[in-house]
């Protein structure tokens, strides 16, 4: 929501992010209205994100009632949450997106016994950033629909961008960055390390993430490798692209509930070749063999292989590494924003025309 409100107003267009407070501080420029408090539990084998306040409904709807959109573009607002006012309170065109992928039961063949009656009534259009997030929600929720990519910042994520200096020179670094949550699959990664340490004895893994279970990845690693494994724990934003520029392998072994991928967009955009899992999103970012490969990850032979592909063959590492930044550069956020920004105008007119 920040960079597709960031480049849409450099469209031409005025965009304000209705968002909740986080326990964190934030540097809000103008453009951000806070209302509620954002707390986070666990589902669907990941975090989830959920606003509270006691007054929350009729603060959503005094702050609409006061402003004059064209455009509510709601995120996921199937619950009573900020979302679901936001919209049930409008007088504009609304538009959701829907980002889920569930790793189990589809929970939304129930929660369109609740909402599909005030979706149908209410929404103008959807916009899924994958096929597989329109395979999810589509056949529960059928409304007007586009499905648009999610953007990555090109200019934040970059081949230029200088690599950190704090771990060991000329060796072969491969990358984890992701949240520590089951689906997150580290410990798939961690199983197959032996085998890439085999064809590879000097390559290191950096992990980037935080999360419960940091203690049980470091201890289900053998003795002997665990020198050349760095658990990094949770790194500044702003120390995120300089993290991608020290490798040279970005590895996502996600098991699943995957609807796109943008921590492999952020790769490509770096310049750094990927493997990933084969799951539904990623197989729709990634083409195997031409911007990155693809493994099963439940196969730590099949990980291990892909990763020491790429490592020992400088060749299709500089090539899944121009490919990869070549369609990093196709979903640049400018991109995407004009896309979405085309959709607001086609809604729009066809309510007019209603």
């Amino acid at each position: 929501m920040h960079f597709l409100s960031k480049y849409l107003r450099k469209l031409g267009n005025d965009v304000v992010i209705l968002a909740p407070k986080y326990s964190a501080d934030y540097n809000d420029d103008p453009h951000t209205k806070r209302i509620g408090r954002c707390y986070l539990f666990k589902a669907n084998k990941a975090t989830i994100t959920i606003t509270l306040h006691p007054k929350l409904p009729s603060l959503v709807r005094d702050y609409i009632r006061k402003q004059n959109f064209d455009i509510i573009h709601t995120n996921g607002p199937l619950g009573w949450n900020l979302p679901y006012w936001a919209f049930y309170y409008s007088t504009a065109v609304n538009v959701v997106t829907f980002h889920t992928a569930f790793t189990g039961i589809n929970l939304y063949r129930f929660a369109k016994v609740i909402f599909k009656h005030r979706f149908q009534k209410k929404m103008h259009g959807a916009i899924y950033g994958s096929k597989t997030a329109w395979k999810t929600t589509h056949p529960h929720f059928p409304l007007p629909y586009r499905i648009i990519p999610y953007g990555i910042d090109t200019e934040r994520f970059n081949p230029g961008i200088p690599a950190l200096d704090k771990f060991p020179d000329n060796v072969p670094k491969i990358l984890f960055l992701g949240r520590l949550d089951p689906r997150k699959g580290l410990d798939h990664l961690l199983a197959a390390y032996p085998l890439i340490k085999k064809k590879n004895p000097e390559a290191i893994l950096i992990v980037v993430g935080a999360g419960a279970s940091i203690e049980r990845y470091k201890n289900s690693l053998p003795i002997k490798l665990r020198d050349s494994v760095y658990f990094e724990g949770r790194v500044p934003s702003h120390l995120i692209p300089r993290y991608y520029a020290t490798c040279d392998v970005y590895v996502s072994p996600a098991t699943g509930g995957e609807t796109f991928g943008i921590v492999l967009t952020e790769a490509m955009a770096a310049g750094k070749p990927v493997v990933a899992s084969n799951i539904p999103g990623y197989n729709e970012v990634i083409e195997h063999g031409v911007n990155g490969l693809l493994f099963n990850f439940k196969n730590p032979a099949d990980i291990a292989d892909k990763v020491s592909r790429v490592l020992l063959d400088n060749k299709l590492r500089n090539r899944l590494s121009k490919d990869g930044r070549a369609f990093a550069q196709k979903v640049s956020w400018r991109n995407v924003a004009c896309q979405v920004l085309d959709y607001y105008d086609t809604l729009i007119l066809s309510k007019e025309v209603r």
